[in-house]
Formats: structure tokens, C-alpha cells, sequence
């Protein structure tokens, strides 16, 4: 019972000290994760601002380009000055524009009528169908409008978004469109330095969920319309943010930073794959799981491995409680384990009132026994005597010793004088019918000679009459010739 607590206790410890690594585990890692996710998010969202900000001034810079144009056509002596300062007057501002590709102006009907490039080789082409053109023909109340990527005709069908404006008469009436192409590949220039992983991207998107441009670029992706999707629309509809997607064009989750670009109709986002910016950590909680299971185990192990222990101690400890109290040649108690029992049950009799019977068994002439047979024949002899003591006992409580040398004892709960002679009577034939010889006995076989006491003890008596009233019915059994019982008398005052 005592291991079983212990055991208990060591399992129940182990088992807290265990939970207690999982747990300082499991927050290191929650708060690493917790950490990494933040950088990214702060990565994120700086490389965004910084881009914006560069993009955006250089956007700023061609709708100046735009509004410098329909100024310029504005100014009432447009038409009397001369070609060349004609073109000045119109696009001396593009210069300031580093992204802009070429810059034209065209009526009504779509046709050329001014063309930033070289004033001395006028290139034609007409617009009439151009997404621009036709978006700002049908609508007069459109400012900036960004069309989709598109084949400039202008440089080898080189893929271009346009920006363009309305031009209208004084009476309201269309007039044509001022456009700048803007190559896709100046606008990606932007990002080529930029560290995002593999799986990192940058998007371009037009307010109503065109995808404008990509980086990594890829014509296969671009010019999609990825409206519907309910992440694109999040992105759309909110000035800036920040959150935790898969894209809808190539299936991989990011952590995507958006931010619609001021004065315009544009958003651009900043992506950066949740693999691969949680890659290291995921290494590192592989790494601490690992150890966390090792040293989880190791408690474990070592609690195992203590119990081991501690029970081959309780085990060795009670082997020898139990050989102090057993006596080595015949497996009985010994006279202090036998004391020990005694005492218990004299005290049980107290409390319930009961009888309580001691028998004292001797061998007869044991010492001429010893001396005619031998030493070892003697030990034969006692242990055969133990072994008649035990057969002849058959309730739990009843327990027999050797109280020392050829002598023995037998403790008889609950049993009065009648009942403890009964049991010496049939001790003391079933020896005798045992019919071992012994030359130096009147009788010529091994006999005992057994005193019997008993008493039903009163509150506050000691054990100690019955010891000395059955070893007062011992001598008399002796002092009658041997090879009998004696006493009887119950014992009921000390």
C-alpha cells in the first residue's frame, strides 16, 4: 500500500514536471510564432510604403504630364504658334515622367493630332477602339482612367497600361483623349530589387479587380479580372490592411499588405508566402518539439527506472522485516515476529471481549535426541514438527512459531480452553503418529509435551499472564512424563 502511494505520488510528479515542459514549450514556440508573424507582417507592410510612395510620386508626375497637355491645348494662342513650339508647349513636362513610354493626344474620332516623340517623324495611328478611348467617350465625368494591359502600337506592341483623360469642347462635347503608355516592364523595374522569397509577389490591381501587373512577372496571369474573388474585394474596398490569404491566382497563402495609392483608381499589395517566412520557425519548433519529447521521455524514463528501484528496496526492506521476524530452519514466525502478533490480537480480544488461547509445544528429550542422531537429524525433526504445527491450524488468525530451540508456540484468536485442547490434542497425536524413531525416549519415537492457557482478557490485563500461565501448563505436561496436554484452566485477571 505504502508503494502504491508512492508510486502514485512519483507519477502524479512526473507527470506535472512533463506538463510543465509542454507548457513552457508550447509558449516559447506560441510566442516565436506570434513574433515571426509580426515581422513579417511589419516587413510587409514597410516594403508596401515604400513602393506606394515611389510609384505613386512617379503616377503624380504623368497625370501632371496629362493635365500639362490639356492645358496647353487650353491656351488661346495655341493654334497660331508653330509646330515646334507647339510641342514644347504640350510635352515639355513629360521629361519629368521616368516611367512614361510615349504620350498622345487624339480627337474625336480617334485620330492623331499630337505625338510626344520626334516632332520631325509624326507617327499615325488611330485609337477609336482603345479601352480608353471608348471609356472616356461614354462618360464625361471620368478624371485618371488606367486601362487595361494592352499592345502599345507605338513600341512594337510592347504590353502597356494606358493613362489617359477626357478632352472636351467648351460646350462639354468629346474631343478626344490625352494618353501616356506606361510599359509593364518599367513599372516591374520597380520591384527587381526588391527581397520577397520565392513565393513572394507584388500585385497591381485597378479599383474595380482588374490585375494590372505582377511580380514575378507573368503574362499568363495579368489582365485578369479577379473582382469577384472575396479577397480581392476585401482589398478593394478598404483604404489599406493587412491580411492572411491564399491567392486566388496560383493557390499559395501569404500575408498580403494592400494599400489604394492616393489620387488614384489603383491598389497594390505586397505578399509575402506564410512557408516560407515561417519556415525557420517551423524548424525551430521541429528542433524544440524534438527535445521537448526527449526530455519529456527522460522523466518519464527516469521515473520508471526510480519506481524500479524504489520498489526492489521496498521489496528488499520487506524481505527483511520478514526474515527478522521468520525463523531461518522452519519457515515459522521467530519469537519476536510471534510476540509481535500476539500482542495485536491480545489487544483485539480486549476490545471485542473474546477468549484468546497461547499453546506451548515442546519436543521431548530433543537434547538426547541430538545426540544420538545427530544435529542435522534434529533440524529434520523440528521442521517436521513446524510442518504438523501448520496442518493442524486452519484459520487465518491462528499462527505458530518457534519460540526458540525445541520449543514452539501456537496463538489462538477467539478460541476458548476447549477448543485450544482440541487443537494440542491433535497436534500432539499427529506427531506421534508420525511414528519417528527415537531410541532415547521411553516411548522410542518423537513425541511433544504441549501446555495450554487461555483467558478472556479484561480491559487493562497484560499479555503477559498468558505466557507465563502456558508455560506453567508446559512444566506440568513435563513434570507428568512427557507426551501429553496440560492446563486447560482459563486465565481471566492479571
Amino acid at each position: 500500500m505504502k508503494f502504491a502511494l508512492t508510486k502514485l505520488r512519483l507519477n502524479l510528479i512526473a507527470g506535472l514536471i512533463a506538463l510543465g515542459i509542454l507548457a513552457i514549450s508550447a509558449h516559447t514556440l506560441r510566442n516565436d510564432y506570434l513574433d515571426t508573424w509580426q515581422e513579417a507582417e511589419n516587413s510587409s507592410r514597410n516594403l508596401l510604403t515604400a513602393i506606394a510612395r515611389d510609384l505613386g510620386s512617379d503616377l503624380d508626375l504623368l497625370d501632371l504630364s496629362l493635365k500639362g497637355v490639356i492645358e496647353g491645348l487650353r491656351y488661346i494662342g495655341f493654334q497660331r504658334l508653330p509646330p515646334d513650339l507647339q510641342h514644347r508647349v504640350l510635352f515639355d513636362r513629360v521629361a519629368t515622367a521616368s516611367l512614361m513610354g510615349s504620350l498622345v493626344v487624339v480627337n474625336e474620332a480617334g485620330e492623331l493630332i499630337a505625338d510626344a516623340g520626334p516632332v520631325i517623324a509624326p507617327r499615325s495611328f488611330n485609337l477609336a477602339d482603345n479601352e480608353s478611348f471608348v471609356v472616356h467617350k461614354a462618360n464625361s465625368y471620368i478624371g485618371l482612367y488606367v486601362s487595361r494591359p494592352f499592345k502599345d502600337p507605338l513600341r512594337n506592341g510592347e504590353l502597356s497600361l494606358g493613362l489617359s483623360r477626357r478632352l472636351s469642347y467648351s460646350d462639354g462635347r468629346f474631343a478626344g483623349v490625352v494618353m501616356g503608355f506606361l510599359p509593364l516592364h518599367t513599372v516591374n523595374q520597380l520591384f527587381n530589387d526588391l527581397r520577397l522569397g520565392k513565393h513572394g509577389t507584388i500585385n497591381l490591381f485597378r479599383g474595380d479587380g482588374i490585375l494590372l501587373t505582377r511580380h514575378p512577372f507573368d503574362t499568363s496571369q495579368i489582365n485578369q479580372n479577379l473582382g469577384t474573388s472575396l479577397q480581392v474585394q476585401r482589398l478593394l474596398h478598404a483604404p489599406n490592411g493587412t491580411l492572411d490569404s491564399v491567392s486566388p491566382i496560383d493557390q499559395v497563402r501569404r500575408i498580403i499588405s494592400f494599400q489604394r495609392l492616393d489620387d488614384q483608381p489603383l491598389v497594390l499589395t505586397v505578399a509575402l508566402s506564410v512557408d516560407e517566412f515561417l519556415a525557420a520557425w517551423r524548424v525551430k519548433a521541429i528542433v524544440m518539439s524534438l527535445m521537448t519529447g526527449i526530455l519529456c521521455f527522460a522523466v518519464v524514463g527516469l521515473t520508471v527506472l526510480f519506481q524500479r528501484e524504489l520498489k526492489r528496496r521496498t521489496k528488499a526492506e520487506t524481505k527483511l522485516r520478514r526474515l527478522a521476524r521468520t525463523d531461518d530452519l522452519t519457515g515459522l514466525l521467530n519469537r519476536r515476529g510471534f510476540r509481535e502478533i500476539f500482542e495485536r490480537e491480545w489487544r483485539q480480544a480486549i476490545r471485542s471481549g473474546s477468549s484468546i488461547s497461547l499453546l506451548y509445544i515442546d519436543a521431548d528429550y530433543f537434547k538426547s535426541f541430538n545426540d544420538r542422531y545427530g544435529h542435522g537429524k534434529g533440524d529434520d525433526v523440528l521442521r517436521t514438527i513446524a510442518h504438523m504445527l501448520n496442518a493442524n491450524i486452519q484459520r487465518p488468525r491462528d499462527v505458530s512459531a518457534r519460540h526458540g530451540g525445541e520449543e514452539f508456540a501456537i496463538v489462538l484468536p477467539e478460541t476458548d480452553a476447549s477448543g485450544a485442547r482440541m487443537v494440542a490434542e491433535n497436534i500432539r497425536q499427529a506427531i506421534m503418529a508420525l511414528g519417528i524413531a527415537h531410541e532415547g525416549s521411553p516411548y522410542h519415537i518423537v513425541t511433544v509435551s504441549i501446555g495450554v492457557a487461555s483467558a478472556r482478557p479484561p480491559r487493562g490485563s497484560m499479555a503477559a499472564i498468558l505466557f507465563e500461565a502456558a508455560d506453567t501448563a508446559l512444566y506440568k505436561a513435563k513434570a507428568a512424563g512427557r507426551n501429553n496436554v496440560c492446563g486447560f484452566e482459563t486465565v481471566t485477571s492479571g
